[in-house]
């Protein structure tokens, strides 16, 4: 059994707009693993990061990621272990700034970049690259380059899915959101 499971770490904007903007409340109840379909964290320093047991919940689309950044930015991650797919992606101000995605189904150097991420891109695509290479190129049992998007983003806000703390050591207290009760005489 592997992941399937989306996050998006948020910067610049409170939990409570980050939450009204998803439309999710915040349970209070520690969902530590993840086991809830959707919880959510403060990130250290600052920033919140919402987990989804979903790997394309719409929060991750385009046209939410676009809403949820207006006025900050925010980086997903979309993780599909059973067909080793890979995903990162920041918007900024509204504006997706950059993508980078793995799909092994297109060959195990599969990576499509789209916009200007990070430099350090470069340094992680190559380090996996050669790791593939040495494992035995494009005829390997394993997947080096699923690992490109899922570091980039790990670099960036310091969270990974498989991994119990931070790269700052730190360990995230998730709690379990579920969908916000429409406000009392708000319509839709």
């Amino acid at each position: 059994m592997g992941y399937s499971i989306a996050w998006i770490a948020v910067r610049g904007k409170t939990k409570d707009e980050i939450l009204a903007r998803l439309a999710l409340a915040d349970t209070g109840q520690p969902d530590d693993a993840n086991e809830s379909p959707v919880s959510g964290a403060a990130l250290p320093g600052g920033g919140y990061l919402v987990f989804f047991n979903d790997m394309a919940h719409p929060a991750t689309q385009a046209p939410s990621m676009a809403l949820l950044s207006a006025g900050c930015e925010a980086l997903g991650c979309q993780v599909e272990e059973h067909v080793m797919a890979s995903a990162a992606f920041l918007y900024k101000d509204g504006v997706k700034a950059w993508d980078v995605v793995h799909l092994a189904e297109q060959g195990l150097y599969h990576l499509a970049v789209d916009g200007t991420p990070p430099a350090l891109l470069d340094t992680i695509h190559r380090e996996m690259k050669a790791t593939q290479d040495e494992q035995g190129g494009a005829e390997a049992d394993v997947d080096c380059l699923f690992e490109v998007p899922l570091m980039l983003a790990t670099a960036l806000f310091g969270y990974r899915h498989d991994e119990a703390a931070l790269l700052s050591g730190e360990t995230l207290r998730f709690t379990e959101l579920v969908p916000a009760e429409p406000a009392a005489g708000r319509r839709h």
